[in-house]
């Protein structure tokens, strides 16, 4: 038996939702959105998932939502995605209403039936993003409806938008991975897409972790688990480099 060395690299999720392992890895079709004005820096990655439907998205606001500028009673910022690209200067009204495929419309989405919400609404399914002192917000979670195919359903080619207690103030496209500009924000954790796996996933750095030292998946109905920190045993997760692959003789 002789063993030979391979320059693979296999990341693997596993997240324990209702019962069910799903296993996510990094994928030639990841898309992203760079968004950097208005002083708000973020990198939004979408990742489909191995088994099923859906995206594993990472989202991560290096500067700009802090509570400071946050104007909501409740000091977050809803985020969507929407239907047309940004528009010429980085105009974000040009981006047009939420992507809604299914037509859900402007029913109060319910995060425990995702069905009753619009594909695009991302912070009504999985919660705004709260801002901190810092500015920086770093979240992780499952969303089952978002597409990576179709004329009327994918992500692809459309935009994110970032609200401020309704008012757009920033906005970034949809893009594959490689067609992304690099990006980098000093003192927070690099953006750079050529620092991610060769297949453009996320990335697996573990000090890039929120503030509690742990990262959470969630699915679309709200259910969530987490690993690192005391909640490691809610989930299980795996971070594999295969190195080596075995050949009889």
């Amino acid at each position: 038996m002789i063993l030979k060395t391979s320059s693979a690299l296999c990341i693997a999720v596993l997240c324990m939702t209702g019962g069910h392992a799903q296993l996510v890895v990094p994928d030639s079709n990841t898309l992203v959105a760079t968004i950097d004005m208005n002083n708000i820096k973020a990198l939004f990655t979408f990742t489909p998932v191995i088994k099923g439907t859906g995206a594993v998205v990472d989202i991560d606001v290096t500067a700009g939502l802090s509570k400071k500028v946050a104007l909501s009673p409740s000091k977050g910022f809803e985020y969507h995605v929407h239907v047309n690209p940004v528009g010429p200067n980085n105009d974000c009204m040009a981006t047009g209403g939420h992507l809604d495929p299914m037509n859900a419309g402007a029913t109060k989405c319910d995060p425990t039936k995702p069905e009753s919400c619009q594909e695009g609404d991302l912070s009504g399914k999985h919660g705004e993003l709260k801002a901190t002192e810092s500015g920086e917000i770093k979240t992780r979670y499952i969303d089952h409806q978002l597409r990576f195919d179709g004329a009327t359903t994918t992500i692809a080619g459309r935009s994110i938008v970032i609200h401020n207690n309704g008012t757009r103030v920033a906005c970034g496209n949809i893009v594959p991975y490689d067609k992304a500009t690099s990006q980098s924000a000093s003192g927070g954790a690099s953006t750079n897409l050529e620092d991610q796996s060769a297949s453009g996933g996320a990335s697996t750095n573990l000090a890039d972790q929120n503030a509690e030292g742990r990262q959470s998946i969630s699915g679309a109905s709200g259910s969530r688990c987490e690993y690192g920190g005391v909640n490691g045993g809610h989930a299980l997760v795996a971070l594999g480099v295969v190195a080596s692959w075995m050949m009889m003789m």
